[in-house]
């Protein structure tokens, strides 16, 4: 697939990158305002910082969005179970489970295609304002633009990485390689941004207005640090493609991100305009997704983990966990078509979005305080200090809100522990979270995609052999699972 990216940049609209008209010859030096140079793209501040101030809001609504693969991604890790074939869910979590279909006729290609295309876009913004920034341009505060602009390639990229098996790379020096580079390189790249990023934001004093994160208020330029740290502590942690890749995690890296991280949840203040979360809303609205079976039995261990044969309705679960009662819905009916799968069935909802699907202007959380803390247990557990990493625990959400005994300062139980709030405490708190726990410790379902393939659309844009993987498509254990949690 040699020099892939250059092709898909002038064959395809999806790569809206910056392109100089020296690279036009004229007779005649006339300026050519329908193809202005870079200097004339990157002058305006006024636009620039409009494009700035929209960016992360861009990101937001890609990765929360319908139209992505966040809502198959969590009935994949057996987290939420649905049978609508909506956005991929009843496919890509159908039992034996099967390759992607990632044909262009495919009617729910827009899951991958969408999200590629609209990422790319982003991180095409992202490199025009770093750009600005390089060549001078002056805006009422540099060192506020280039933070964000450095910030949005890292997440965009990164989270091309932790969806896809290969993304190409540029930045404001224009295409990086001549070829893709793999997940791993893909996201050692983000994180090379997102540390430049930071050091901007350390090193000086701003203000990030309101709307542009919709934290609730203005962010100092040590609060947006503390944003962008804790999603370097997501991204490196949720990359890995197996428990052999999540051993091998650069943890101390992870644990400095945690340290540096938020330390009360990240909320995104809805507005039903601009910021709003489809995401959350179709996996808990009455009548369409609901949790599986295997977290409530995580809660209640007496209760099944998959639907019984035969059975439409199974009695209340019980647990000692706190939040079984104040987070989960019990259902006494099924909804679900019996016909495709009654291992879809499930006798709970989430109803902790309860308030937010019924006023749609209620803030929920993206970035869970709790997730940080887990990385930074988890980063403690991988160095040998299972008692720090107990302690952290202990002073989480497993207590405060599970009412749950301490776990011992022992490294298994820590670490069933650490699983056990990622998937009962947040399970849908943002798009990919559960699938990226599930996919790194070996839990998928055999045959569950552990990565996506570039969409079969820009494939064939470049144009380039289609493939895919899932079911026994791809090399076990690296592109699909080989086993999981049944």
């Amino acid at each position: 697939m040699k020099n892939l990216f250059k092709n898909l940049v002038y064959v395809s609209l999806m790569f809206i990158t910056v392109v100089s008209c020296d690279t036009f010859e004229t007779e005649l030096e006339v300026e050519n305002l329908e193809n202005p140079n870079d200097d004339i793209l990157t002058s305006d501040p006024v636009a620039l910082e409009a494009t700035a101030a929209g960016l992360f809001n861009a990101i937001y609504m890609t990765i929360e969005t319908y139209y992505g693969p966040g809502m198959a991604l969590n009935t994949m890790a057996d987290v939420s179970s649905c049978s609508w074939g909506n956005v991929g869910m009843r496919d890509l979590s159908s039992e034996p489970r099967v390759a992607w279909n990632n044909g262009v006729a495919y009617g729910n290609g827009f899951i991958t295609n969408d999200f590629f295309n609209a990422l790319y876009s982003s991180l095409s913004d992202a490199n025009t304002l770093a750009l600005a920034v390089s060549n001078g341009t002056e805006f009422p505060d540099s060192n506020l633009i280039n933070a964000v602009a450095k910030f949005g390639q890292a997440i965009t990229i990164g989270y091309n990485a932790l969806i896809f098996n290969k993304v190409w790379l540029s930045d404001e020096t224009g295409v990086i390689g001549d070829d893709a580079a793999d997940y791993n390189a893909a996201m050692t790249f983000a994180l090379t941004k997102l540390d430049e990023a930071i050091a901007i934001a350390n090193a000086n004093s701003f203000n990030v207005p309101n709307s542009w994160f919709n934290a609730g208020g203005d962010l100092s330029s040590s609060e947006l640090s503390q944003i962008m740290s804790s999603f370097g502590a997501r991204m490196l942690a949720g990359n890995a493609r197996n428990s052999t890749e999540r051993a091998a995690v650069n943890w101390s890296k992870v644990l400095a991100y945690a340290n540096a991280g938020i330390t009360t949840d990240y909320d995104i203040q809805h507005d039903d305009t601009v910021w709003y979360d489809l995401f959350k809303t179709y996996l808990v609205y009455p009548g369409w997704a609901r949790i599986d079976l295997r977290t409530i039995s995580l809660m209640d261990p007496a209760y099944p983990s998959y639907w019984p044969a035969g059975e439409t309705v199974l009695p209340e679960a019980t647990s000692v966990d706190a939040r079984l009662a104040t987070d989960y819905d019990y259902l006494s009916g099924q909804n679900f078509r019996p016909e495709r799968g009654e291992y879809h069935y499930s006798s709970y909802r989430y109803g902790r979005y309860d308030t937010y699907i019924a006023e749609w202007v209620y803030p929920t959380v993206w970035v869970p305080a709790a997730e940080i803390q887990l990385y930074a247990a988890e980063a403690k557990l991988w160095a040998g200090d299972a008692a720090g990493a107990a302690a952290i625990v202990n002073a989480g959400t497993r207590v405060t809100r599970g009412n749950l005994a301490p776990v011992a300062a022992n490294a298994a139980d820590v670490l069933a522990a650490i699983h056990y709030e990622r998937i009962v405490e947040m399970p849908l708190a943002a798009a990919g979270l559960s699938f990226f726990e599930m996919r790194s410790t070996n839990r998928l379902q055999a045959g569950t995609l552990l990565h996506f393939p570039v969409p079969g659309k820009a494939l064939e844009s470049i144009p380039a052999d289609n493939y895919t993987y899932g079911g026994t498509d791809g090399t076990a254990g690296v592109d699909y699972s080989s086993g999981g949690w049944r």
